[in-house]
């Protein structure tokens, strides 16, 4: 059981500095365009699925090669930092959409390290 817990903590470690250099890597080949946050929606609002509870943000912006298009965001932890009608940044790299906000940037990777690490510190106390 120590080196399961060993080999999976290493692996988010090292799973988490590699989605972290991906992200910067993505902000800077991406064209950067503004976003308009136009609602705070509910991620499934479906009548064919459950519905969440989570509200997330749905974007409008102009997409350089499709136009005016919406892009609904795909973390809930951020909308409360924003309201409807506050402008963004998006990074935008074919058809992967990016937030470029710190905040979005560092969320994955620093859960995966939260994981990472209390994977080794349970692998060292068994």
């Amino acid at each position: 059981m120590k080196i399961y817990c060993l080999t999976i903590g290493i692996s988010l470690l090292v799973g988490s500095a590699i989605l972290l250099l991906y992200r910067i890597q993505f902000m800077y080949r991406a064209r950067t365009v503004s976003a308009v946050v136009v609602d705070k929606i509910f991620r499934n609002a479906s009548t064919e699925t459950r519905s969440s509870r989570a509200k997330v943000l749905k974007l409008s912006f102009d997409h350089p090669s499709s136009g005016l298009t919406s892009y609904v965001c795909d973390t809930s932890i951020l909308t409360m930092l924003f309201d409807i009608n506050d402008k963004l940044q998006l990074s935008i790299l074919g058809d992967k959409v990016l937030i470029k906000h710190w905040g979005y940037i560092i969320l994955a990777p620093a859960a995966l390290l939260i994981f990472g690490t209390l994977c080794i510190y349970v692998s060292n106390q068994i």
